[in-house]
């Protein structure tokens, strides 16, 4: 008996000494060699998505329009000493990012090509942060080095990260404030802990979730420390220093935005909150398409396997009343999340307003991937599998991040063609054809208001806040028409799926070129530009779908669309044109001619109706019509080549009757 109780405790021994560890610790030299790579690679990395960019578009350029916001405000601070969108005539609360935007001004003093200034910033702010996340994923892995270099390579080769930090905007820099509160908060370093969180609502108003998430973490710690006295919390003197400190940033930031436009938030919260409405996208959809489809691409399928093991070892901690540091991290992505889900079911282009959870994201991962080897190898008593499958769960995530990082070079360089052949190609035209008195209405205010040199009238809200409360009312396209009157408007700059003008034929557009998402400007006529309500624009753009089917089926279902619309606006020319069209492939030539004829009646010089009206007059032998239709449109159009040929065989076929 006595040596089976011995056996079992030998046994006992040899499992509690299975080394479950990946030790390493670098050295000094070793750490010098990380801290390098840490800022060379993301770099070089980064800075190979403009050289790719540049070499297949020959020009620089951004993937968003938003980037030229932040530019116009720093350009103005310099040239007019003003926190204004034009010269020193419009101060507003219109950045997001209003720490951001200083920055800009402060480097714009001594370098003004918007681009390269641009890239600089982005690109450093991505290197300060692989530099941070290496340092912050130290703390959790205090012996286990190799896995704070494994959070480190995935953030660095993150498809988004160096996407981002080429895009103009403030998401790398709002990185790096977030990781290096982080940072200092788990180092208990009062001083700098309390600079950079007063900073992270100047980076972002997002940086509430932070602070919010900061709060709940605290809480758990004081809770716990009255049992565990290894918890380690600040002490009294340094709560009441990081309370005044960070407190003093906020107010500040709430002052400035008062100041500037009479309330604590800048416009840009109350315009997109306003806009992008639980109506717009459901919020279950934006759970479906913006979260969880997002956070399981490409390599975050991997990735987020980790992030669940990690949730089930803080749920295992909780009920053991065990603090787990992976709390802060996930209660700021819960709330991130949470309150985009409530107010602002849109996570933007490309999930810019998720970016920042990237780090965190990946951090948690590792985390609980390590809990996985760690239980794996002591089920199988072997460090040897630890070892293995550490080093092929990471190849494995290596190699998916570099193939997501190439498969977004791509993507980078077709949005930035995208951006600059509607948005910036409209400026420059502006700027090209119109007078320096002129005022240019558009919702897209970036490249428009940074190159034309015009004065901007927003009619998305975002730097002329009079108009938010107005934006989801059914008549608002009455009410922009007013206040583009009042404010003495003489260009729109609309693009097409935004805001509709019919009934006029634009002076720049790019539908014959670049659809989707089309570009037009008109001159604004008070009394005649025509705007069409939201309701008759969803309207069109579904009927218009159907054109591409072209098949009776499709064909019987527009006619169905376009009553509707053209039951909520009997006055546009644009559906009597598309029933013309859809009634024509049904060969009913009755019902054209009486849809082509009111298109006209309503709008006389319509390129497409005319266009449409010639051909059909032709097809039809009514040379005569033919030819009055044909010369009227190229009064309008004299340099279409393909009309002047149709004309002469007009003008030859009425010559031979």
């Amino acid at each position: 008996m006595a040596k089976k109780k011995q056996y079992k405790h030998v046994k006992a021994k040899t499992v509690q000494e299975i080394d479950v560890k990946l030790a390493f610790e670098p050295s000094k030299t070793q750490k010098y060699i990380i801290y390098s790579l840490l800022i060379i690679l993301p770099a070089l990395l980064a800075a190979y998505y403009v050289y790719h960019a540049l070499s297949v578009n020959g020009y620089f350029g951004f993937p968003l329009d938003d980037p030229w916001i932040h530019l116009t405000f720093a350009k103005n601070l310099v040239e007019f000493q003003s926190f204004s969108f034009f010269k020193n005539e419009m101060i507003t609360s219109g950045s997001t990012s209003p720490v951001y935007t200083f920055l800009l001004a402060a480097v714009y003093i001594f370098y003004k090509n918007e681009f390269i200034l641009s890239y600089i910033i982005g690109i450093l702010f991505f290197c300060f942060s692989s530099y941070f996340v290496y340092r912050l994923s130290s703390l959790e892995f205090r012996k286990e080095n190799l896995y704070a270099l494994a959070v480190s390579v995935l953030f660095i080769l993150d498809r988004h990260m160096n996407f981002i930090s080429n895009s103009g905007m403030e998401t790398t820099m709002f990185i790096f404030i977030l990781i290096a509160a982080a940072y200092f908060y788990r180092k208990r370093q009062a001083v700098p802990f309390a600079v950079f969180l007063g900073l992270t609502i100047w980076g972002r108003p997002d940086g509430a979730a932070f602070i919010a998430a900061v709060i709940i973490d605290y809480a758990v710690l004081y809770v716990l420390s009255k049992k565990d006295k290894s918890v380690k919390l600040f002490d009294k003197k340094d709560i009441r220093n990081i309370i005044i400190a960070s407190s003093a940033f906020i107010i500040c930031y709430f002052i400035l935005n008062f100041i500037l436009s009479g309330s604590i938030l800048p416009n840009t919260y109350a315009a997109k909150t306003t806009y992008y409405t639980p109506e717009y996208r459901s919020r279950l959809m934006f759970l479906k398409l913006e979260v969880w489809d997002y956070f399981t691409y490409g390599v975050y399928t991997l990735i987020i396997i980790g992030f669940f093991i990690a949730f089930l070892k803080l749920l295992y901690d909780i009920f053991k009343s065990k603090y787990n540091p992976n709390l802060l991290y996930f209660a700021f992505i819960l709330i991130l999340i949470s309150l985009y889900w409530y107010k602002l079911p849109y996570a933007h282009r490309f999930g810019r307003y998720l970016m920042p959870v990237i780090p965190f994201f990946i951090l948690i991962s590792v985390t609980g991937y390590r809990e996985f080897l760690i239980i794996t190898a002591k089920y199988f008593k072997n460090k040897t599998i630890l070892q293995y499958t550490g080093v092929l769960l990471l190849s494995a995530g290596i190699i998916w991040s570099v193939i997501n990082y190439k498969e977004n070079i791509n993507t980078y360089t077709e949005h930035c063609k995208y951006i600059n052949d509607r948005q910036v190609t409209a400026a420059i035209w502006l700027r090209d054809n119109t007078n320096e008195n002129d005022i240019v209405a558009t919702h897209d205010i970036g490249a428009i208001g940074f190159y034309s040199n015009r004065k901007i009238v927003d009619v998305a809200g975002l730097v002329n806040p009079e108009l938010i409360s107005k934006i989801q009312d059914r008549d608002y396209n009455n009410y922009m028409t007013g206040y583009m009157k009042q404010q003495g408007v003489t260009y729109i700059a609309f693009l097409r799926e935004w805001y509709r003008i019919v009934n006029q034929n634009p002076l720049f557009t790019t539908a014959e070129t670049m659809p989707p998402e089309i570009m037009e400007i008109f001159k604004f006529i008070p009394g005649k530009t025509y705007i069409l309500p939201s309701m008759t624009k969803s309207c069109l753009m579904e009927a218009e779908k159907y054109f591409g089917q072209r098949n009776p089926q499709a064909m019987r279902s527009v006619l169905q669309v376009l009553v509707q619309c053209r039951d909520l606006s009997p006055d546009c020319a644009f559906t009597y044109f598309l029933l013309a069209n859809a009634y024509l492939a049904l060969n009913d030539k009755a019902n054209y001619e009486n849809n082509i004829k009111k298109a006209l009646e309503i709008f006389p010089d319509d390129k497409y109706s005319l266009q449409l009206a010639a051909n059909y007059s032709k097809n039809e032998r009514k040379f005569e019509e033919a030819k009055n239709y044909y010369e009227k449109y190229l009064s309008f159009f004299p340099d279409d080549e393909k009309a002047k040929s149709s004309l002469q065989a007009v003008l030859d076929s009425l010559k031979n009757k």
